[in-house]
């Protein structure tokens, strides 16, 4: 590819020389082992969000989110006569109330390829103190606990790492972490959780979905939409009011369904060019944005 691209380049004269010659310098730069992060140019891909991941902005939008869950939660429990069922709320685990981002910032560390994890050694960091709660989760669930309300964890950790799943919870001090509240993937690992969300809902109201990533509410943001509908899908008439009321959503941008809808059904060779396709579509100056504003003297 970079050889086709080379030759066409070529072709144009001197302009086109001049842009093989910074494609080439960046190229250069994103696989030199003294200038990459981690030596490979799909993993340097990861880097700036594990970065963000880790930050004190992070923190201020995770915080934010369980002050505004713990709003929604009152204002659901002034209101008991809307509900025919017990009261529950139904929360991811990893990145929504406990941090994994240690194993994304080992596996950058280490040598080889790595892309959109989790893979090996995965619950071996979990197992580890290094993974903390996420900050005022702990504080939420007990308070809602306080209240009557019941939490299932609704993870799509492997079936047969449960009783991790439930150690870990009730080490940090979680509410309801036990067998029949914490509920992993299946033997079949059904990623979908949609089965898993209606079995709560048959004994209780669910009044708070939490979760860093769409599948944690439902699964109507499949990844053959693409990115750019999946967006447009969020701010349609059937979702666009269930953010911050009923779906509290943490920040996580180190891993989700939002990367592999970038390149779904696409070569693995392919999947940076995917992300470059994404760009231009957003690109300021592509042909579907009209300036509104003509003051600026042109480039």
């Amino acid at each position: 590819m970079k050889l086709y691209r080379t030759k066409k380049f070529l072709s144009v004269g001197v302009v086109g020389m001049i842009l093989y010659t910074v494609m080439s310098a960046t190229t250069t730069y994103a696989n030199s082992s003294s200038d990459s992060v981690t030596g490979d140019g799909r993993k340097d891909t990861y880097v700036n969000g594990i970065v963000y991941q880790l930050s004190a902005e992070v923190v201020g939008l995770q915080k934010q989110a369980f002050v505004l869950a713990r709003l929604q939660l009152d204002n659901a429990l002034k209101h008991p006569e809307r509900y025919d069922k017990p009261l529950a709320i139904v929360t991811d685990v990893d990145q929504t109330i406990m941090s994994d981002t240690t194993y994304q910032a080992t596996m950058i560390n280490k040598p080889g390829t790595w892309d959109n994890g989790p893979r090996k050694g995965y619950y071996h960091a979990v197992a580890s103190t290094a993974d903390q709660p996420i900050p005022g989760a702990v504080e939420f669930f007990n308070y809602a606990k306080s209240k009557g309300v019941t939490i299932f964890y609704i993870t799509n950790r492997a079936y047969d790492t449960k009783e991790l799943a439930v150690a870990q919870l009730q080490h940090f001090g979680f509410p309801d972490a036990d067998d029949l509240h914490v509920m992993p993937m299946n033997e079949a690992r059904e990623f979908n959780k949609d089965v898993r969300r209606a079995e709560v809902a048959k004994n209780y109201d669910v009044i708070l979905y939490l979760g860093d990533n769409i599948s944690d509410f439902t699964s109507a943001f499949k990844k053959e939409l693409g990115p750019i509908n999946r967006t447009k899908l969020a701010l349609s008439d059937t979702y666009e009011k269930k953010w911050g009321t009923e779906w509290i959503v943490l920040p996580n941008a180190t891993y989700g369904d939002y990367i592999p809808t970038v390149w779904y059904n696409k070569p693995e060779a392919n999947r940076n060019e995917a992300t470059r396709e994404l760009f231009h579509y957003w690109d300021y100056t592509n042909p579907q944005w009209n300036t509104w504003y003509d003051g600026f003297v042109k480039d």
